[in-house]
């Protein structure tokens, strides 16, 4: 799919040499790098990174800091 986007030229000349440098196309390093910001930053990927990360590890309080938190939450009003 084409599309037309709008950067500055500094931006620009600096894609440009690095693609040349590197032996790709410019199409080639806009689509890798807007695949990495997607996979770092987009907030469902965030979300699914979190979920894989406590899937794997444990998330429990320590048995003091628990009660700690119990006691305190108990004196609350609900």
């Amino acid at each position: 799919m084409k599309t037309a986007i709008s950067i500055n030229k500094e931006l620009f000349n600096q894609a440009e040499s690095y693609s040349r440098a590197a032996g790709i196309s410019r199409s080639s390093l806009y689509c890798m790098a807007l695949n990495e910001y997607m996979k770092n930053n987009a907030p469902d990927m965030v979300t699914e990174k979190l979920n894989e990360y406590y899937g794997k590890n444990n998330s429990s309080l320590d048995a003091d800091l628990k009660a700690a938190a119990n006691k305190l939450l108990a004196k609350e009003d609900w």
